[in-house]
């Protein structure tokens, strides 16, 4: 039987740097399960891996579309399953790392995705429904999608509730076994690593929103969507002044958190572990 495993946890837990130093221990190859981290701009404003890292141990879906292509769950998904199986052709490990609930799900095997129709039910719901109560509810059961999404986009956080309550158990792929690995770390160790990141990443995120904006309208749609980019695109356009957004950045990257927490207690059978476990501790079986 073969192992895979996965590694997920909320925003500056230290995903990135765990999964690394786990793949360098038992040879493992890691599959991207970031949502911005797919695109090619979004580099070190999402904390994607660089060249050291990448030409260290291999990484898969990273930068494998430009802003204005739509990487939705199903393609996603089929990305995902033909990386992995590419992996353990090679005798490698797969270690599937990131935050995005959908994505991460999707490459598990445990959810299907698949376009879906408008739900009556829910557009009934929704005529009843304040911006709030539908971003809201877009947030139980996606938090990473609605973080990404502003609380006024009425369609698409519809659309987000729709997708997601349709979306069904997958079954798994016979053959291998999924070691899930969830990093925590105290609330308030947490928000502080949060914050000492968002200090580190700003000068980052102010120049690549400099460079998403002269890619044209797709690029700043995406970046608008994004948390860090979106407060410098505010910035950038005299909206907020450099101290304001980046405490806004700071304020929205601990919603994201807590929402992404919120996801992830749900996921059954997953070892809770501190980021900072060396690896080589770790029994896999």
């Amino acid at each position: 039987m073969s192992l895979r495993i996965a590694v997920f946890g909320p925003t500056a837990v230290g995903k990135s740097a765990f999964s690394l130093a786990l793949a360098r221990a038992i040879g493992g190859e890691i599959v991207n399960a970031d949502a911005v981290q797919i695109y090619r701009g979004f580099d070190r404003g999402s904390a994607k891996p660089g060249a050291a890292e990448r030409t260290d141990v291999a990484h898969h879906l990273l930068d494998i579309a430009d802003p204005g292509m739509d990487i939705t769950v199903a393609t996603y998904q089929l990305l995902a399953e033909d990386a992995i199986r590419e992996i353990e052709r090679r005798q490698g490990i797969p270690i599937v790392s990131g935050g995005s609930g959908l994505y991460l799900r999707a490459a598990l095997g445990e959810w299907r995705a698949f376009g879906s129709p408008p739900d009556p039910d829910v557009r009934r719901w929704a005529a009843a429904a304040t911006n709030e109560e539908i971003y809201l509810r877009a947030a139980a059961l996606d938090p990473a999608g609605a973080a990404r999404l502003s609380p006024s986009d009425r369609p698409r956080l519809l659309r987000l509730v729709e997708r997601a309550g349709q979306e069904g158990p997958r079954p798994r792929a016979g053959g291998s076994r999924w070691l899930k690995i969830g990093l925590q770390l105290p609330r308030d160790e947490l928000y502080r690593r949060i914050d000492r990141r968002a200090e580190q990443l700003w000068p980052h995120l102010v120049r690549e929103s400099e460079d998403l904006m002269a890619r044209g309208p797709a690029a700043i749609a995406l970046a608008g969507r994004t948390v860090g980019y979106r407060e410098a695109l505010r910035h950038i356009g005299g909206e907020l002044s450099a101290e304001a957004a980046l405490r806004e950045v700071q304020t929205q990257t601990r919603h994201l958190a807590k929402r992404q927490l919120t996801w992830w207690r749900r996921e059954p059978d997953t070892i809770w572990l501190r980021p900072d476990v060396p690896p080589e501790q770790l029994i896999l079986w």
